[in-house]
């Protein structure tokens, strides 16, 4: 009976050690922002579908558009038309320039 329990004993405190490893990866809270040097009057962005409002008023000197790090759906449109459609990447703390040819 001692044996067995020893045994048991080991065989738990070496299973106890068998662990899977662990990470972490954080991208931190700092987004970045988009801007739109140029934008013609009457243009509204839209990112990932939400209307976010005229584009000129996120010219770069007076303001930008802050959006969270990462992937982003960017597009211009006035009235009916799409003036720019485009997946974006926008990095932590990078300022991300938009221009419409």
């Amino acid at each position: 009976m001692p044996r067995r329990l020893l045994t048991h004993g080991l065989a738990a405190l070496l299973l106890s050690g068998c662990v899977y490893p662990m990470s972490m990866v954080e991208q931190g809270t700092n987004g970045g922002s988009l801007y739109f040097p140029g934008a013609i009057a009457g243009a509204r962005v839209f990112i990932d579908g939400t209307d976010m409002g005229d584009a000129t008023a996120y010219d770069g000197r007076r303001a930008v558009l802050g959006v969270t790090a990462g992937p982003h759906r960017v597009a211009l449109r006035q009235g009916g038309n799409t003036l720019y459609d485009r997946q974006v990447y926008v990095g932590a703390d990078a300022r991300v320039a938009i221009e419409v040819p």
